[in-house]
């Protein structure tokens, strides 16, 4: 019985502190606070203007390098994934469905292609493999 009352009082004192907030409506500010625009020199200063001549017109990222190049492998296998380092020193995560035999420390050149595939192949930048040739 009494946890009946005690459960009672709470809800009317819950519901009473709800009504009175939502009467009294949005306090004002007191006379001491400063208005958001006082307080912040930023808003009254002029937005700067953008220069469209200094706008970059190429991606900044320099994509990676498609066609003939030449390196180290350094994950072999039969595919379809094997690990390769160019002569630059970027390294690639390459993919092929051909099958070629590559042994890892083996220089090679390969051409590479974009690839639309997602998958992975380790570290590097993903690139499609289309051929490769040793390097003797």
């Amino acid at each position: 019985m009494r946890m009946h009352a005690t459960l009672g009082i709470g809800i009317a004192v819950t519901a009473g502190a709800f009504v009175a907030g939502c009467a009294s409506g949005p306090a004002a500010p007191s006379p001491n606070t400063p208005s958001p625009a006082a307080a912040s020199p930023a808003a009254s200063s002029p937005v700067p203007s953008a220069d469209l001549s200094e706008i970059p017109r190429e991606p900044s990222d320099k994509p990676p390098a498609t066609g003939w190049v030449s390196g180290i492998i350094t994950r072999g296998g039969t595919g379809p994934c094997y690990g390769f380092t160019a002569d630059d020193g970027t390294r690639y995560a390459l993919y092929s469905t051909a099958g070629l035999a590559l042994n890892q420390s083996e220089r090679v050149k390969v051409q590479l292609e974009t690839t639309m595939v997602r998958i992975y192949c380790g570290p590097g930048n993903l690139m499609a493999m289309t051929a490769a040739e040793p390097i003797t």
